[in-house]
């Protein structure tokens, strides 16, 4: 070996374990991942299945999340970090008036700075830590871990069976589907200061699927009312995806009220469906005439060449 040789050999030596010491490389680092574990533990994916069997530290939304997941999660470390963590994120503090308010939102971008702390440092250290969410994440979950924490830590969202497609299922009915319209719109209740506010969103008539969370029933089918005929259909999903307790309810814009115990609707495990394609299915109304040179042309062309 050539002493120039030998030289550069060493000088690299030392950069690389600098580097690795510094921390300005994740070489012997883990990774974070947030899984989507479906609405029902039988409905994960195969991907979050692994991610959470290699995990060494499980991040769960709640203490009830342990007997839900025993399985999955039995003799791991587990850390909590609900929803609540969203709490005054992506306000600053100091525009807020009222001393309670800005207390509050200081102690709340402190929790969350100290939880994105305890993730890195363990990441860091070669742990693989997983936040497991309920149905899909990246559906009102929780993803702003992905814009606290450094861009180069090994990270990876595992999307899941949400409660939108198990209720869609539950049903037998696909959303797009609603005979003239081909959007599908999913919400949840109204707040102060929104832009996209639900009545705004029912002009077109499209399906509308709501995340029922905080749900005021009487104000949101007056509004219904306003814009879609009182004989659309509804169906309401309780416990979507779970085979045991899953339960549809079938009524209309109009008769709702009338007839649905909504106050008896188990809390954050049902989700409201309203559109047309309850009813039509897959028909519509110019029976996709209008992509017939497309489909002509995709499926029914000549092989190349000529006829053969």
């Amino acid at each position: 070996m050539s002493k120039k040789f030998h030289s550069w050999f060493i000088f690299g030596g030392a950069l690389l374990a600098l580097l690795l010491f510094s921390g300005g490389v994740f070489a012997a680092s883990g990774k974070f991942s947030i899984v989507g574990m479906g609405t029902v533990p039988d409905l994960m994916t195969i991907r979050a299945v692994q991610c959470v069997k290699q995990a060494d530290i499980v991040i769960l939304e709640g203490e009830g999340d342990k007997a839900a997941w025993k399985n999955f999660i039995d003799g791991k470390e587990v850390w909590i970090f609900g929803h609540s963590s969203q709490v005054f994120y992506g306000v600053d503090p100091q525009t807020l008036k009222s001393d309670v308010a800005r207390e509050k939102a200081i102690r709340m971008a402190k929790y969350r700075q100290e939880m994105m702390d305890k993730i890195k440092d363990a990441v860091e250290k070669g742990k693989n830590v997983a936040s497991l969410q309920w149905g899909d994440p990246m559906m009102y979950g929780i993803t702003f871990y992905l814009e606290m924490l450094p861009k180069d830590l090994p990270s990876e969202i595992i999307p899941g069976v949400g409660a939108y497609q198990a209720a869609s299922a539950a049903v037998k009915m696909s959303p797009p589907y609603g005979w003239d319209t081909n959007a599908v719109i999913l919400t949840m209740a109204d707040w102060p200061g929104r832009a996209d506010t639900n009545e705004k969103l029912m002009a077109t008539q499209s399906s509308m699927i709501f995340y029922t969370m905080h749900l005021n029933y009487p104000q949101l089918f007056k509004q219904l009312r306003r814009h879609y005929p009182a004989n659309t259909p509804v169906a309401v999903v309780s416990h979507a995806g779970d085979r045991e307790h899953q339960k549809v309810i079938f009524s209309t814009v109009g008769r709702f009220l009338k007839e649905i115990k909504y106050q008896e609707l188990p809390v954050e495990a049902h989700m409201l469906m309203v559109g047309k394609f309850l009813k039509v299915g897959q028909a519509r109304k110019e029976g996709l005439v209008h992509g017939k040179d497309y489909v002509e042309g995709k499926h029914f062309s000549e092989p190349e060449g000529g006829k053969k």
